[in-house]
């Protein structure tokens, strides 16, 4: 029983500003500050992209429209004054998983026409129009506005408390883990999966957190893993390690007894994911971790945010890829990060290294990316997070974002 619903903000032109990307970290800003006091745990929520939050409950069925009333009115007053002539408006997707994501990317002529009231039948869930002044339902016309339970019994219910010290955006149980399948762009078909603990809209630097607590998140995929070993035909399998875990011989070792139990068979197929690593690491460092890592997995992939990854620092072959993760609710800039990153495919190629691109959650990221050739991709544009790996199957690149059988039927990660 969990609500989840993208809200998308608009602000009106009265009020010039310098560009777009200002507009977009000042509404980012002021929006988030009012959900940080209003909307609080067991609620969960998350900047996705320019002007978008996704929004959850696990405690209700509908979320409430006039509540989120508020905001319109509090956006309104911090960017125009109380007699201000700007315009606030939201629009409230409230759906499945895959289609909250995908509304959350959604731009043009669909965002003007549900704006003006006009629903083309593109998303199955539930649409409100909501400003200062006025709640209005366009998906179905004439809908309910509140929440269910209302406002006033969701106060009254007693939210367990979050397991282990490590919550999800939904609040379901633990382990919250998913599947990305990874896009092998040269040849139109995925590869293989990563299984993964953040859901798609989480912003949350691994960085951020203690290391037990990354460290336990990384075993959970890993053991989430080992139920899905008999899919048919799942290509390689990637598994998350932290960078900071792996570089501590003391925490390294709390992988190995889960790290033993996949049979020595599956090591052709099974791929190590590095991630938050830093711009430079030291030879010494990338040693200790493919030491560790290669008696168990045949391919090394390392996982960075920094799109001047010191690729040059590293010897030939001693890693098998390089993924850029996108981050960050700027356009701009992650399409100036996609620029740079493959600026430098000639020394990856030198260096007898792949180039990847994680997190693509836009069109123009999409076809960035195909104009600039990265050879793998993956992420909500390529095919949406799932509950089991994507395998091994062709698919044009014109026809991403993919979705797989299990994502035809709408469902959540649980």
């Amino acid at each position: 029983m969990t609500a989840i619903a993208c809200l998308k903000i608009f602000v009106g032109e009265d009020l010039r500003f310098g560009d777009a990307e200002t507009l977009a970290a000042l509404v980012a800003k002021v929006a988030g500050a009012y959900l940080e006091t209003a909307w609080v745990w067991p609620r969960r929520y998350g900047l996705v992209a320019s002007y978008s939050f996704v929004l959850a409950d696990p405690r209700a069925t509908r979320l409430d429209a006039r509540e989120l009333q508020k905001m319109a009115r509090d956006l309104h007053v911090k960017m125009f004054g109380d007699k201000g002539a700007g315009e606030v408006t939201l629009l409230m997707f409230e759906g499945d998983q895959t289609d909250v994501m995908r509304f959350a990317s959604t731009q043009g002529e669909t965002l003007k026409a549900l704006l003006a009231g006009d629903d083309n039948g593109e998303f199955a869930g539930r649409i409100c129009r909501i400003t200062p002044d006025a709640v209005t339902s366009i998906k179905p016309p004439g809908g309910p506005l509140d929440g269910a339970p209302t406002a006033e019994e969701l106060a009254a219910i007693q939210p367990e408390p979050p397991l282990g010290g490590i919550g999800d955006l939904l609040g379901a149980p633990q382990p919250n883990t998913g599947w990305w399948g990874i896009y092998y762009l040269t040849k139109e078909r995925f590869v293989g999966s990563g299984v993964d603990w953040r859901m798609a809209w989480d912003d949350l630097p691994f960085g951020a957190v203690e290391d037990a607590d990354i460290t336990a998140r990384d075993l959970a995929c890993l053991k989430a893993a080992q139920a899905q070993l008999s899919h048919l035909d799942p290509g390689y399998i990637f598994f998350p390690f932290s960078f900071s875990s792996l570089v501590k011989p003391s925490v390294r070792e709390t992988y190995r007894e889960t790290i033993a139990k996949f049979p020595r068979a599956l090591r052709p197929r099974m791929a190590a994911s590095v991630y938050d690593v830093p711009r430079e690491p030291t030879y010494g460092a990338i040693g200790h971790i493919r030491n560790f890592l290669t008696p168990n997995f045949s391919l090394l992939d390392l996982h960075v945010r920094d799109p001047g990854f010191r690729i040059d620092s590293l010897p030939a072959g001693a890693v098998h890829s390089v993924t850029l993760v996108l981050e960050g609710a700027d356009e701009r800039a992650r399409l100036a990060a996609i620029t740079r990153f493959l600026k430098d495919a000639s020394t990856y190629r030198a260096k007898r290294v792949w180039q990847g691109v994680a997190m693509v959650n836009s069109l123009k990221e999409l076809d960035l990316c195909r104009q600039l050739k990265a050879p793998f991709l993956s992420g909500p544009m390529v095919a949406p997070l799932t509950k089991a790996p994507t395998g091994e199957v062709a698919c044009p690149a014109m026809n991403l974002p993919y979705r797989s059988r299990l994502e035809r039927t709408p469902q959540r990660l649980s």
